[in-house]
């Protein structure tokens, strides 16, 4: 039981960071780009992308209740500055502010991720520009309609995420296994049906 919800965390985790990046590379392109062309085909994903990083909180609190305080531990500015960049990332998109506001909201939520990856695995705080460009390149296959190579630039940016929480001791962090057994009823419809939905929108957008 608990290594089936250490899998249902990790593929909500992954498809996030995976799905959600090519929003994110939209924002970072900005500056580059025809604003309104890319802010309209990026659009109709961006709400339905942050229902994995929705699910995936949930998973963790409902799940890992200890975990939670081993994350933070250390990280409490890096999470308030992912927090403040998806709120004025969101609110920007869904407002048609100023495209400057939706850049910032990028900037401020792939530099937060990649600062909380980096104090994951100990490294040098330089390695957090990597997840920006991870994103970047990603939104620019997605703009540029590359779908072939999309997977691959999808892979790249989840890449990442294993790495970090493979350094991460979850024992004794899990709920009871009774509290475990109970939730899976709810999981394992569910977590297929929120890939399915997912994907294929993504393969109707492509056609």
């Amino acid at each position: 039981m608990e290594t089936l919800w250490l899998v249902v965390l990790g593929t909500l985790t992954v498809g996030y960071f995976a799905l959600a990046g090519f929003d994110y590379g939209t924002g970072l392109l900005l500056p580059f780009r025809r604003r309104e062309i890319a802010l309209q085909r990026m659009n109709p994903f961006f709400l339905g992308n942050e229902v994995w990083l929705v699910a995936a909180i949930g998973v963790l609190f409902a799940a890992f209740p200890r975990l939670e305080g081993e994350l933070l531990s250390g990280a409490h500015s890096t999470f308030t500055l992912v927090l403040a960049g998806l709120v004025l990332f969101m609110a920007a998109v869904q407002l048609r502010l100023w495209w400057w506001l939706v850049f910032m909201g990028a900037l401020m939520v792939s530099v937060g991720w990649g600062l909380f990856l980096a104090h994951l695995l100990h490294a040098p705080w330089p390695v957090a520009f990597v997840m920006p460009v991870l994103f970047a390149v990603h939104g620019w296959v997605f703009q540029a309609r590359r779908w072939k190579v999309f997977p691959v630039t999808a892979l790249l940016c989840a890449l990442p995420i294993p790495l970090a929480f493979s350094s991460i001791d979850v024992t004794g962090l899990m709920a009871h296994n009774d509290t475990l057994g109970l939730l899976a009823w709810v999981a394992i419809p569910i977590i297929p049906l929120v890939v399915l939905v997912q994907w294929s929108i993504v393969a109707i957008s492509s056609r």
